[in-house]
């Protein structure tokens, strides 16, 4: 018979999540979409650009009402604000598959997508402000500078031991 770990067959409490219950995450931490923001506030606005008949992106209008985007550049746009997979093509396609270190053009398949301002610094995950397309080759040696960065302010300033615990006896 399987127990829990914990006192008598009970489960440990883990710690609650930090992201939002919206954010759906994949394999290895990749953020996939802003699901709750897709189906609450991006159904709105493609309602109200259906109303509107005008884009949803760029609000130019529309020839009919079935679509509430004007072209398929402002459809992956739009979609590239909630699912990551859409941001990575809209940069790509944005930033006509040229690195942005080296200024080299290589395939679709060559590039990664990165966060200028790392999210674990701060950076905002979707905003296309804070993405760039780069090679395979100046992303890792980016990721690696990042990384030592990192390594080094610890080893500047390293985290105190937490105290020693003590039992009181009375």
């Amino acid at each position: 018979m399987f127990l829990w770990p914990g006192a008598a067959g009970l489960p440990v409490p883990r710690e609650p999540s930090r992201r939002a219950p919206s954010v759906t995450v994949g394999p290895g931490g990749r953020l996939l979409s802003l699901s709750a923001a897709w189906f609450g506030d991006g159904a709105q606005r493609r309602t109200e650009a259906r109303r509107a008949r005008k884009c949803v992106e760029c609000s130019r209008p529309l020839s009919n009402a079935r679509s509430p985007y004007c072209s398929r550049n402002c459809q992956w746009k739009f979609h590239g604000h909630y699912f990551w997979d859409a941001a990575r093509i809209y940069v790509k396609r944005r930033d006509r598959y040229i690195c942005a270190h080296c200024r080299r053009r290589f395939r679709s398949k060559e590039l990664e997508v990165d966060h200028i301002v790392e999210i674990a610094r701060g950076g905002p995950a979707l905003e296309y402000a804070n993405l760039q397309t780069l090679c395979r080759e100046c992303h890792r040696a980016k990721t690696r500078e990042y990384l030592g960065a990192i390594a080094r302010s610890r080893a500047e300033d390293p985290v105190p031991p937490p105290p020693a615990f003590e039992s009181v006896r009375t």
